[in-house]
């Protein structure tokens, strides 16, 4: 965050009388910074000024085209304008009512969008999907207490909410690493946990095509004396096995075959140790919320990849809904809809877990997607593509939600560019309105 402001600084100090040229070296450096720092090791998008506004969604409409880099630039430019009129004690009305533009312009775009998708709210194929949220506790429950036991109260949760809905239900979603006993990745069927799935819920269902989306813990096995990746690590109980864990979404159904995806965008410090490339030394530093694993990174899947045969999801794992371009990335890998399984019980009852659903309302906005939210605890619940709330679960509430949503394949501007050609499209608008600024010595 530093280095904008230094980077402004030199520039002042060398072009004192290009002063929106100089600006614009700060609010590029700074978009720079967010796009660099969503694809370091130590990214927290939290602090991201674009995703600042999910709390603010008929402002933000046009986050179909831009993303919270556009955001992130509006931010950034009206505050410098307001800075700059305040600095100088400027009176001019045509000032202030530039400034006044440009807010309300944007504003006003943002209400004629958002009409727009309130329009289109239904347009695709209709589905029936169920979100669990059965609120184990993390500290003293759901890492402790039997995973037989607690995977009966989650089918009994579920049944009891989709019997309860009438119809028969399309799609239930179960929330993160809710299946706790690492499953081979490789040998998905012959775990015990998937085979109770698919007998006492899968062939139980009123809808013999129900689709099972759950988070597990995952592991591969590596027979070899020699680290195959970055993320693998010695077993505790043979030194000739290399293993990899994983934070892992499942995909069942009867009628295929399982398919997995495995969670990419890690949290630093528990799910993966920062730079441990560049000193390996840290990996003997990192800490676990799986009391079974040892310490170390997990690993990842290659792409954002949509699971299911008809109208595919986007198996989004917690951590990786605050990330817009990669959530973008499910979208162009087929995903429909997009499904959030998440753990937001490690917040407590603190704005975390308020803040982390409402990002959910961004990513709908920037796909034009329905969003179901499946989470251990924390707010469960729906979103639909103009970023309005359904049913949002309460705080270690047990229950299992049923909503109707429509899968699309629309693929939004946003969806078809990657966040450094709209920076490359910002600095063009940006530079013309800086020449313009200075022809008028604004």
């Amino acid at each position: 965050m530093l280095i904008p402001f230094a980077l402004w600084r030199i520039s002042n100090r060398l072009y004192t009388d290009r002063k929106w040229l100089i600006w614009g070296v700060f609010i590029f450096s700074w978009l720079l910074y967010e796009f660099g720092h969503h694809r370091w090791d130590l990214s927290w998008p939290w602090l991201t000024l674009g995703n600042s506004m999910s709390c603010a969604i008929p402002f933000v409409q046009w986050y179909e085209y831009t993303g919270t880099l556009g955001g992130s630039f509006w931010i950034l430019v009206g505050n410098i304008l307001i800075f700059e009129g305040l600095k100088s004690k400027i009176t001019s009305k045509k000032w202030w009512a530039l400034n006044l533009l440009w807010w309300i312009i944007p504003m006003g775009i943002s209400f004629l969008l958002g009409s727009l998708a309130e329009k289109r709210i239904n347009v695709g194929e209709k589905i029936k999907v169920a979100v669990l949220q059965p609120s184990f506790d993390p500290w003293n429950e759901k890492f402790v207490r039997d995973p037989s036991d607690m995977q009966a109260e989650m089918l009994r949760i579920s049944k009891q909410g989709m019997s309860e809905s009438g119809d028969s239900v399309d799609w239930l979603l179960w929330p993160e690493t809710c299946l706790v006993n690492s499953i081979d990745v490789d040998q998905i069927e012959s775990n015990y946990q998937v085979a109770l799935l698919r007998r006492y819920l899968l062939q139980d269902s009123l809808n013999p095509k129900l689709s099972l989306l759950t988070g597990f813990s995952g592991v591969r096995y590596y027979q070899t004396n020699v680290k195959p990746n970055r993320s693998a690590r010695k077993s505790r109980y043979d030194s000739s096995i290399y293993l990899n864990l994983y934070n892992s979404a499942l995909f069942l159904n009867n009628q295929h075959p399982p398919e997995v995806y495995n969670k990419s965008k890690l949290v630093p410090g528990t799910e993966q140790m920062p730079f441990i490339q560049t000193f390996p030394i840290l990996e003997k530093l990192a800490i676990t919320l799986d009391e079974n694993s040892t310490t170390g990174s997990l690993g990842v899947s290659d792409s954002a990849t949509a699971l299911g045969k008809n109208n595919k999801v986007a198996p989004i794992i917690c951590y990786e809904s605050i990330y817009g371009e990669y959530v973008s990335e499910y979208v162009r890998n087929g995903a429909r809809w997009l499904g959030i399984i998440t753990n937001d019980a490690w917040w407590e009852n603190t704005p975390g877990y308020k803040q982390h659903f409402s990002y959910a309302r961004l990513r709908a906005i920037e796909t034009r997607k329905w969003v179901a939210r499946s989470a251990n605890t924390g707010i469960s619940g729906f979103v639909d593509p103009a970023g309005n709330e359904y049913q949002k679960s309460a705080w270690y509430e047990k229950k299992c939600m049923v909503q109707n949503i429509y899968a699309n394949g629309t693929l939004t501007f946003y969806t078809r560019i990657n966040d450094l050609i709209l920076i490359g499209l910002l600095l063009v608008s940006y530079l013309i309105f800086a020449m313009i600024a200075n022809s008028k010595r604004l």
